[in-house]
């Protein structure tokens, strides 16, 4: 088994065990029955205020579901968790409409140990993809990733770009690239700083650094010096990335 695969699968049990009632929250009966251990009952009710009109603007319940999904996904009951085999990506799919429904971001700021758990989950997913060069599922994963953020993420918008176009997904890609590269460039010359947590550095470097060796393959070198040229500027510390640089720039040492 791959052992990012079972890290992260430790990662998620340690999660689910750690995260009791939603932090913030205000309906009682749902966080009485989550943290009772009923958590099918718990995510059948959460389901049904998600649905009902009345209460479906609330944000609350979404990420109960989400909740209960994970719990329900990493049940030490075989025959549970045979049911929710695909919990995780429903978990996923909750915590999105969570955050499109929790407007002010509260609820959001109070459970984001919970949802950085999830981010990890969707992390290995992209990069098990990239790896294996499936780009299109990376691309994929990588959408989903950016929807579990609350503010757009111009710097993982580019990266996410660069996987479409690696899919053959042009149109989209080259639009998401140009988009991220505007405001990227505006932080840059207004002197902000470009963070990134080192593991989604480490996979946007990768990505930038295939893309622009496919695209000198592709005699398509004014775009690898494009894309090369603001990775430098971003990560002008990266030695992978000065290489890569140096390479297209025609500025390697003789």
């Amino acid at each position: 088994m791959n052992l990012r695969l079972v890290y992260t699968a430790l990662s998620l049990i340690v999660c689910a065990n750690a995260f009791a009632q939603v932090k913030g929250g205000h309906n009682q009966k749902l966080a009485k029955l989550y943290n009772s251990g009923k958590y099918e009952i718990c995510l059948f009710k959460a389901e049904d205020m998600c649905e009902d009109p009345a209460a479906s603007r609330e944000a609350e319940p979404h990420l109960y579901a989400a909740m209960c999904m994970v719990k329900l996904y990493l049940s030490p009951d075989a025959e549970v968790a045979a049911d929710y085999k695909d919990g995780m990506r429903q978990a996923i799919k909750y915590t999105q409409k969570f955050i499109r429904k929790d407007v002010e971001g509260e609820l959001y700021a109070q459970n984001l140990d919970f949802i950085n758990e999830l981010k990890k989950h969707v992390k290995t997913e992209i990069k098990t993809n990239f790896d294996k060069g499936n780009y299109s599922k990376a691309a994929t994963a990588a959408k989903n990733y950016e929807k579990l953020n609350q503010k757009t993420d111009y710097l993982f918008m580019y990266y996410s770009g660069i996987l479409k176009c690696m899919s053959n997904n042009m149109t989209q890609g080259e639009h998401e690239m140009s988009e991220a590269r505007t405001k990227l460039t505006e932080q840059i010359v207004n002197g902000g700083s470009i963070k990134a947590d080192p593991i989604v550095k480490s996979m946007i470097v990768d990505g930038i650094m295939k893309y622009t060796q496919d695209l000198v393959a592709d005699k398509r070198k004014k775009d690898a010096e494009a894309v090369i040229t603001l990775a430098n500027k971003i990560f002008p510390n990266d030695g992978y990335i000065t290489v890569q640089y140096n390479m297209i720039m025609g500025n390697q040492k003789k």
